[in-house]
């Protein structure tokens, strides 16, 4: 499905914090946005109707009558079946079994399309990013979680149960202590900030001690651009944990590469937008440690070019999948 010349898509990136919301035309290009706070304490019916004024937001920045909304794409961070149109279970919006596509049809009258988030990141990459014109594509955001998307000869690949792509539970250490057994226990940024507040105690020399002091309006947190900067400062625990964990997911993704035998990985998300070369570098060294056969090793594994928007166009694009 091609959008036409004179007809604009908006795109969702709807998360548990945030919503970002883009008016993309047909050549790709984002025209108008819109941000805003997910509020969702408030409940279903208040998430729905910031996202609904969202978009009527970002049509109006971008000087787009309603007229020309060709549809809506949606990006969830659920598992989602996108037949029936229902995000299955959101536990950071307290969602379960939400007909989202057919709320919005009614409420926007325009077509709506909805998938799970990480997998319109990886179409986004594919569609307009890193991937561009690749047809064999895993795509894997580390954030506060790890997330995958699969693309598999050029289409989308969400599985029978809707669930294709959690690699974050992968588990890595069978048998291990609770909070340390998968991917996202050990890769995602709650892993690291989990692992670097244990181990801080025993290196009272680490930059990590005055960056967090640093950080008045934030007390105590530890955010992906504070470890960055401590990273690139080359702080001993931070280069430790960050190099463990890069490790970690370098493996992870060979296993899933060795599996299918995919061409190309791209890495986004906040971690990985944060620490950017040295962290992608350094999941590939391991990649190519442990993928078979030895001919995988020629796998690109490429930053997300398009970063935070990665979602918000790939949701737009889902119009043409």
């Amino acid at each position: 499905m091609k959008i036409p010349k004179d007809q604009f898509v908006v795109g969702v990136d709807l998360g548990g914090t945030n919503m970002q919301i883009g008016v993309v035309g047909a050549d790709g290009r984002m025209v108008g946005r819109c941000k805003r706070k997910t509020k969702a304490n408030e409940g279903r019916d208040a998430v729905v109707r910031r996202l609904v004024e969202g978009v009527h937001r970002a049509l109006d920045d971008a000087k787009v009558s309603r007229d020309k909304l060709f549809g809506v794409g949606v990006g969830a961070p659920s598992a989602v079946d996108c037949e029936k149109g229902i995000v299955i279970k959101a536990g950071n919006l307290g969602w379960e079994n939400v007909p989202l596509r057919e709320i919005l049809t009614k409420e926007l009258r325009c077509p709506v399309v909805l998938d799970n988030d990480v997998n319109v990141a990886a179409w986004g990459e594919v569609q307009l990013g890193a991937a561009r014109g690749r047809e064999n594509v895993l795509a894997v955001w580390v954030g506060t979680g790890v997330g995958a998307g699969l693309v598999l000869k050029g289409e989308l690949w969400r599985g029978p149960r809707h669930t294709a792509g959690e690699i974050g539970h992968v588990v890595l250490f069978p048998g291990g202590q609770p909070g340390f057994m998968t991917v996202e226990d050990v890769c995602s940024r709650t892993g690291i900030v989990n692992a670097l507040r244990r181990l801080m105690p025993m290196y009272p020399e680490s930059a990590l001690h005055k960056l967090i002091a640093e950080k008045a309006d934030d007390a105590g947190s530890i955010g992906s651009s504070t470890i960055a900067r401590a990273y690139a400062r080359e702080d001993e625990l931070v280069r430790k944990v960050v190099d463990k964990s890069a490790d970690f997911l370098g493996i992870a993704i060979a296993n899933i590469v060795t599996m299918l035998s995919i061409d190309c990985v791209v890495l986004g998300g906040g971690v990985t937008e944060a620490l950017a070369e040295p962290f992608v570098a350094r999941v590939q060294r391991s990649f190519e440690r442990t993928v078979f056969p030895s001919t995988l090793r020629k796998t690109e594994i490429l930053a997300s070019v398009l970063n935070d928007e990665a979602g918000v166009l790939g949701a737009a694009m889902l119009l043409t999948a």
